[in-house]
């Protein structure tokens, strides 16, 4: 009988967990009206920087946050920043070192919702340069239907937990260690 009952319990919570995540929606990023920026402070100046090439697997639905989850890829050598030199030095290796480590990844583990809200929490891991450092995104829902979703929203990294500036830029006189990341996801119901 037990030999029976275990591979049967295994079967059944497997086939539960599987139809709980089944009903949270699934959505495809529409690229051309998403967007990845951050702002990096150089001597005492606003730099501000795109990544062009991202996507996201998403699965939301704002009754069921505890079943919903978000994971991004963004491609690293993607990034754009208004000066050249300053763009060509970003991809080296002391910087995002683009061609050793050609992605970050974001991968949520709980998403939360402020009560009577459309803000939400992201509680989750950021993988970059081989290192993987604990984040939490802070976005809201700008528009929400039952084909599309808007999201917005942004968190603040230290570059160095990252090993983002090593060498002379490990320090940060110059370039300082916090890099405000804000993100606008537009995404439609697969």
């Amino acid at each position: 009988m037990r030999r029976i009952l275990i591979p049967w319990l295994v079967a059944s919570s497997t086939f539960a967990a599987a139809s709980a995540f089944a009903d949270v929606p699934s959505y495809e990023v529409i690229k051309e009206k998403s967007s990845i920026k951050f702002f990096a402070i150089q001597n005492n100046t606003s730099v501000e920087g795109r990544f062009t090439d991202f996507d996201a697997t998403i699965r939301f639905d704002p009754e069921a946050v505890d079943k919903s989850s978000i994971r991004v890829e963004v491609k690293t050598g993607s990034i754009t920043m208004p000066n050249e030199e300053v763009l060509q030095n970003v991809k080296k290796p002391d910087w995002l070192s683009v061609d050793v480590f050609p992605k970050a990844i974001f991968v949520s583990q709980k998403i939360s919702r402020m009560p009577n809200t459309d803000n939400y929490y992201a509680d989750g891991q950021l993988t970059l340069r081989d290192k993987t450092v604990p984040v939490v995104l802070n976005f809201q829902m700008d528009h929400f239907d039952s084909k599309t979703a808007i999201a917005s929203g942004s968190v603040t990294l230290k570059r160095k937990d990252f090993g983002v500036g090593q060498g002379e830029w490990s320090k940060d006189d110059v370039i300082k260690d916090g890099v405000r990341v804000e993100f606008r996801v537009a995404a439609e119901k697969k």
